[in-house]
């Protein structure tokens, strides 16, 4: 539900900058050229994508901070994007499950599936991500790097397939 608000968010946002005619921030100028190419939307680079038809170049810039999420084709918040162009942890090769996210203390997690980052998300107030449960839980039954649970301490990274 919440990727569907982001694309709506992103689409109205892309639209009402070609209505008012001005970019919120500097970008390039349309480098691409859409002569004998077919008819589709491409990605120039991590701020921008073209739209060719009838060999008609359109520049689509990603607004705000928004970068380009090459998997889904728009434009996403760099947390949800895998690199070079986002921070999303990468999960190629790691098991499928949940997996603590330390550079937000633990208040957030995400999920690896097949390979694939499928997003962060938040525990309630006051919650911190249980790996051994995989569940938030308060902190005092948390082990640590995450919470004060004393004897454990879980790897930084996760576990690699093979």
């Amino acid at each position: 539900m919440l990727r569907y608000v982001i694309l709506f968010v992103c689409v109205f946002a892309v639209l009402a900058q070609f209505k008012r005619g001005k970019p919120r921030r500097k970008s390039e100028k349309p480098k691409w050229n859409c002569t004998d190419i077919e008819d589709g939307l491409y990605i120039g680079d991590c701020l921008n994508f073209y739209r060719c038809q009838n060999e008609t170049t359109r520049h689509l810039p990603c607004p705000g901070d928004l970068v380009v999420n090459e998997k889904q084709m728009w434009c996403d918040y760099k947390d949800l994007v895998a690199p070079p162009c986002g921070t999303a942890p990468n999960c190629t090769g790691i098991i499928d499950g949940n997996y603590p996210d330390y550079s937000r203390r633990c208040q957030y997690y995400y999920t690896c599936l097949h390979n694939d980052f499928y997003g962060f998300t938040k525990c309630a107030a006051n919650l911190l991500y249980n790996p051994e449960k995989n569940n938030c839980d308060w902190a005092f039954l948390v082990k640590p790097p995450c919470g004060g649970a004393a004897e454990h301490v879980y790897p930084e990274k996760p576990d690699r397939v093979g």
